[in-house]
């Protein structure tokens, strides 16, 4: 109809037909097959139970807070809404929603814990590191390095005090 009205504005002769092709479908987003890529990128190669079990929250998490628009045009899903294997740098905005569906999922302190102890072969007093860390950073830097780490941005003064922080309490 609107291929019809076109041609009859700007006269019949600079139209050859009244028909137009259809324009092409958008993909249609399957918001279980999002949130299950979502959830494995979160939980990575090898996941153990606890990472299958944060994934699926920060998947659900960050669901509830975009869109599957939003995550395509911040680049964490391609254009027929698959999730990408690695993920981009992102801008201000979905980093910090990104940040906040993690963080709604999982213990920083503890998971830095458990990193930790990982890297020093279990040598790390656990207890005194997670006390220390949790001394050391409230949720607002902790939040703040985890959203400039999803930007890129290694120098951001959050990070430095984030791994000061680590430094300090994994030498006590």
């Amino acid at each position: 109809m609107r291929a019809l009205l076109f041609c009859l504005l700007v006269g019949l002769s600079s139209c050859t037909s009244a028909e137009e092709d259809p324009p092409a479908a958008a993909p249609t987003v399957d918001e279980a097959a999002l949130a299950d890529g979502l959830a494995a990128v979160y939980a990575g190669d090898n996941p153990d139970p606890d990472d299958v079990t944060e994934g699926d929250c920060f998947a659900d998490a960050l669901l509830a807070s975009t869109t599957p628009e939003e995550l395509r045009a911040g680049g964490l899903v391609d254009a027929s809404y698959a999730v990408v294997s690695e993920i981009p740098v992102l801008d201000a905005g979905l980093a910090g929603l990104v940040a906040d569906a993690q963080l709604a999922c999982t213990d920083f302190v503890a998971d830095s814990t458990a990193a930790q102890v990982d890297v020093t072969k279990g040598r790390l007093d656990r207890k005194a590191y997670a006390t220390c860390l949790a001394d050391e950073l409230d949720a607002a830097t902790i939040r703040a390095s985890v959203v400039a780490s999803l930007m890129g941005e290694w120098d951001d003064p959050a990070l430095v005090t984030l791994s000061d922080a680590q430094t300090t309490c994994a030498a006590q």
